[in-house]
């Protein structure tokens, strides 16, 4: 079916046209699309209107009527304030039957309006669902939201006021489990979104109302930390304990030539060589600061000949 066409009287009295509408709204609802919602609850609107199908198969008009409702509630961002308050009195329970997110529709509609503009409308909202007449087991909306309002006062709530009254009610504690979840639901959006103004940050909103990006995960592989300089690298064996000290007269070895480790295993010992054997490559030895070089004098031997 396209969206935009509108049904004739003698399509809309087709039962089999009534599930394939159903079956093209199912998706819409559940994943809630916005824009095709809103148009769709629109164009059957008009065409029970045009066809006037209540008059003829009041039955069959009414199935159409709570598809609108449900499409209606989908599409509560999009329609304007007027709708959106007679949805709320009329209809608000509807959405909760049907497991539409009604947190995320309504955030979405009040974080559409500026701020000033928010709380005027989050007041009339207010006010719509404190007078619903549609009931959760033996109470009216109304009547709940009484009780609770007089359970504990809204200033000393908390997120476990909702939790809170469920149990030490007794009406409520009484509800199956399903109504129950419903009352809580309802206590949580009145709390949160209509008992005070909601102000939140942008990324709040997009969050809330199913806008955020998904975070990406990186496929960069995360540096390791440099090795501390106190600790020798793995490859690299500590010297024994017996190792002998190094002459007081040798000096540190050249920057510009590192000296090579040999491990333990591999390294003469001081009984096999002498003392000057023990580290495999000469050492140049620096003058001292202050020190006088000796003076060779005298007739110098060649000790080779």
């Amino acid at each position: 079916m396209n969206n935009s066409k509108q049904l004739t009287a003698e399509q809309l009295k087709n039962p089999d046209i009534l599930e394939k509408i159903r079956k093209l709204a199912e998706p819409i609802i559940w994943h809630m699309q916005t824009k095709e919602a809103y148009n769709l609850a629109l164009n059957l609107e008009k065409s029970l209107v045009a066809a006037n199908l209540k008059g003829i198969e009041p039955e069959l008009d009414k199935s159409y009527q709570d598809l609108i409702n449900k499409l209606k509630l989908t599409a509560l961002p999009m329609l304007n304030n007027e709708q959106t308050i007679q949805i709320v009195n009329e209809h608000f329970l509807d959405g909760l039957k049907d497991n539409i997110d009604m947190k995320n529709r309504l955030a979405a509609k009040l974080f559409s309006l500026p701020l000033t503009p928010r709380d005027e409308f989050r007041q009339q909202l207010q006010r719509a669902i404190k007078s619903n007449q549609q009931k959760i087991g033996p109470w009216s909306i109304e009547q709940w939201l009484a009780d609770y309002n007089n359970f504990i006062e809204p200033s000393k709530r908390t997120n476990i006021s909702p939790r809170e009254y469920l149990i030490q009610n007794h009406q409520a504690s009484t509800l199956a489990e399903d109504d129950k979840n419903k009352l809580y639901t309802l206590f949580h959006i009145y709390d949160h979104f209509l008992l005070v103004t909601p102000v939140v940050s942008e990324e709040e909103i997009r969050r809330i109302s199913g806008q955020a990006t998904r975070p990406t995960i990186s496929t960069k592989a995360t540096p390791s930390p440099a090795p501390s300089q106190s600790s020798p690298p793995s490859d690299i064996q500590p010297a024994p304990l017996s190792a002998p000290k190094s002459s007081p007269q040798t000096s540190s070895p050249s920057p510009t030539r590192p000296l090579k480790t040999v491990p333990p295993s591999s390294r003469p010992t001081e009984s096999k060589l002498g003392r000057r054997d023990i580290y495999q490559e000469p050492i140049e030895e620096s003058t001292r600061p202050g020190q006088i070089e000796p003076k060779i004098e005298g007739n110098i031997v060649d000790l080779k000949r």
